[in-house]
C-alpha cells in the first residue's frame, strides 16, 4: 500500500497511443473510468484483493462513493482442456474438431453432450461466491442435470459390442418396453423375438449361467470350453431373482441399427433400437449404459454423444 504508483512520466519513448508525457496507470484508470461509469458492483478474482485496498484509498480522497467489491478464487476443473490459446491451436491442427469438441470445457461441449443451461447455472449457484480455491465437480453438475433430463428422456437399448445369440426353445415373443418407467401415457417400444437377439459381450461370461432379457424372458447359458449355447428358461421374473441373474439390454437380431457413443475418452460402438433416430437433437437414455444425446443420423446409422450415468 505504501507510495504504489498511479501516473508514470515518460519523455522518451513517446507513449504509443496519447501525445502526453503523464499518464495514468491501472489502478488510477480503474476508478476513474468505474466512477464515470457509474459502476456500482466490482466482481473479480482474489488475486485482486491487494489492488481493491489501493482504489478503495483513491475513491476516499476524492471522496467518492466506494463500490461493493466481491472477490472470488481460482476453480479448477479436471479432465478437460480450459485454455482458450491451447484450444485454438488444437482446432487448428485438426486434434479438436472445434470449440464444441467435448474433450474441451467450453459451454458449447457441453451443450452438445446434453448438458442443459439451467444444470451449469444451478452448479454454479450450488458453489456460491468465496475467495478459497475451490475444485469443481463434475458430480455436481451431472446430479442437476439428471434431475432436468431424468424425467424427459425415452428410454432405449443399446447393445455395445453385441454378440449374436440363437435362443434355442423359445417361442416368438413381443416385448413390450415402456419409452418411460414413470409415464405410462408415452406409450412404448415394441420388439419382436424371432428367434435370435444381440447381446452385451461383457455380460456374457463363463460364470454367468442365467440372464434375465428386460422385458423379455429368461435365458440360461451353458458353457462347452469357452463356447456359450443359449436356452430359454421361462418368462418368470421370479425365477431370475431366485437364481441372482442380472437383467440385461438386447436386441432383435433382424432388427436394429448401428450406433457410436463418443465420450471424452473414447467411442463405444454397438446397435441401438429403430426407434432411436426419432430422437435426433434430444437427450435420451441407453438403459444400463448412459444418458446420451442423439447428435447426427444418416446412412450410417446414429452417432450420440455421451451425457453421463
Amino acid at each position: 500500500m505504501r507510495d504504489f504508483p498511479i501516473f508514470r512520466i515518460l519523455d522518451s519513448p513517446k507513449h504509443p497511443k496519447v501525445d502526453a508525457h503523464v499518464y495514468p496507470l491501472m489502478n488510477f484508470s480503474v476508478v476513474a473510468d468505474d466512477h464515470l461509469l457509474g459502476v456500482t458492483h466490482v466482481i473479480r478474482g482474489k488475486d485482486h484483493i491487494a489492488n481493491t485496498r489501493r482504489q478503495r484509498y483513491i475513491y476516499d480522497h476524492f471522496g467518492w462513493t466506494v463500490p461493493v467489491y466481491r472477490h472470488y478464487g481460482r476453480m479448477g476443473i479436471e479432465g478437460v482442456v480450459l485454455s482458450t490459446s491451447q484450444m485454438r491451436l488444437g482446432i487448428n491442427d485438426g486434434t479438436y474438431t472445434g470449440w464444441d469438441d467435448i474433450r474441451l470445457g467450453t459451454l458449447r461441449a457441453l451443450a452438445r453432450r446434453g448438458i442443459s443451461a439451467d444444470a451449469v447455472k444451478n452448479a454454479m449457484l450450488a458453489i456460491g461466491i468465496g475467495d478459497t480455491d475451490i475444485s469443481f465437480s463434475w458430480d455436481n453438475l451431472y446430479a442437476e442435470n439428471k434431475k432436468i433430463v431424468d424425467p424427459l428422456a425415452n428410454r432405449y437399448f443399446f447393445v455395445p459390442d453385441p454378440v449374436p445369440a440363437t435362443i434355442e426353445g423359445a417361442p416368438h415373443h413381443t416385448a413390450h418396453a415402456m419409452l418411460h418407467p414413470s409415464d405410462v401415457a408415452r406409450g412404448s417400444r415394441t420388439l419382436l423375438f424371432e428367434g435370435s437377439v444381440l447381446l452385451p459381450q461383457a455380460d456374457i461370461r463363463p460364470e454367468v449361467t442365467m440372464v434375465r432379457l428386460k422385458d423379455l424372458f429368461n435365458v440360461r447359458i451353458a458353457w462347452d470350453n469357452d463356447t456359450p449355447a443359449f436356452s430359454y428358461a421361462g418368462d418368470a421374473l421370479a425365477d431370475a431373482r431366485a437364481a441372482k441373474a442380472h437383467i440385461i439390454q438386447w436386441l432383435p437380431a433382424q432388427s436394429c441399427i448401428p450406433c457410436t457413443i463418443l465420450t471424452q475418452e473414447g467411442i463405444i460402438r454397438g446397435m441401438c433400437e429403430p426407434g432411436v433416430p426419432s430422437e435426433l437433437g434430444k437427450v435420451i437414455q441407453f438403459e444400463r449404459v448412459s444418458f446420451a444425446k442423439i447428435d447426427a443420423v444418416d446412412a450410417t446409422g446414429v452417432r450420440a454423444y455421451f451425457t453421463h450415468r
